[in-house]
């Protein structure tokens, strides 16, 4: 009797301890998984750069003009005088938001007051004729951006930007002799497409100053796609753009 007991003491011993080695064991699987996965956190935030998002706020400066073509068919009319306009340096503004896709790609969208022109100057002896033209539009820039660097960011990206018509201005000046001059101011927000559509191209830089803020600074080129014009105008009108974008971007 005292054999089978000593016996059972044994065996319910050893039971209990291989039961804690497995379960020590498991536990330690656990830990470890749990350590990796950490581990793979980590790394994963590691790569995603600095400013996964951020706002900005730009100034952009454009020499802008425009492709001006007959309008072929039952509309069309020849360009007459309109064919020695030249362009017209101009200010447009936006702000916008920034995404990293990952660590090399970045979108950005965002709304702009945009603007695009052109001018024409007619001088003869005493006489003079002039005028600056003014096309304004809401605008909603996306593109999609591939990024370099990290302190120091270049990017090249391209993009498309829908355009609302917004108002047509030109200004007008003449002087015919000695004592016969003056200027108008022509308004309209009428008679013209109400939407268009431009493709973007643009290269930039971006300077991290480490607290969150960040210098922009990018070349951009705009290529309007449709005609500012009404189908049944005389004229197919499709502005130019080539300027340089100045602003600033914050962290989120």
């Amino acid at each position: 009797m005292r054999g089978f007991i000593l016996f059972a003491f044994i065996l319910f011993s050893g039971f209990q301890a291989f039961t804690q080695v497995v379960l020590g064991g498991d536990q330690a699987t656990k830990k470890t998984r749990k350590e990796s996965v950490s581990d793979e956190k980590d790394s994963l935030t590691k790569r995603v750069p600095d400013g996964f998002s951020s706002v900005y706020l730009i100034a952009n400066w454009s020499k802008t003009s425009r492709v001006l073509k007959e309008n072929v068919g039952f509309y069309g009319d020849s360009l007459g005088t309109r064919a020695d306009e030249t362009s017209l340096n101009l200010w447009s503004y936006g702000i916008g938001i920034q995404n990293s896709i990952n660590a090399n790609w970045m979108w950005d969208g965002g709304l702009a007051f945009s603007r695009n022109g052109e001018s024409y100057r007619f001088s003869e002896q005493d006489s003079t004729f002039s005028y600056k033209t003014y096309y304004s539009y809401i605008s909603m820039p996306i593109r999609i951006n591939y990024t370099i660097g990290k302190d120091i960011k270049f990017y090249l990206g391209a993009g498309l930007m829908p355009q609302i018509f917004m108002k047509f201005k030109q200004e007008q000046k003449w002087v015919y002799g000695d004592d016969n001059s003056g200027s108008e101011t022509i308004e309209t927000n009428s008679g013209y497409s109400s939407f268009v559509l431009s493709g973007l191209f643009n290269a930039g830089v971006m300077l991290n100053f480490g607290n969150g803020w960040s210098l922009l600074v990018s070349p951009e080129v705009r290529i309007q796609m449709t005609s500012s014009y009404m189908p049944q105008d005389s004229y197919i009108h499709k502005a130019r753009a080539y300027g340089i974008s100045f602003g600033l971007t914050r962290n989120l």
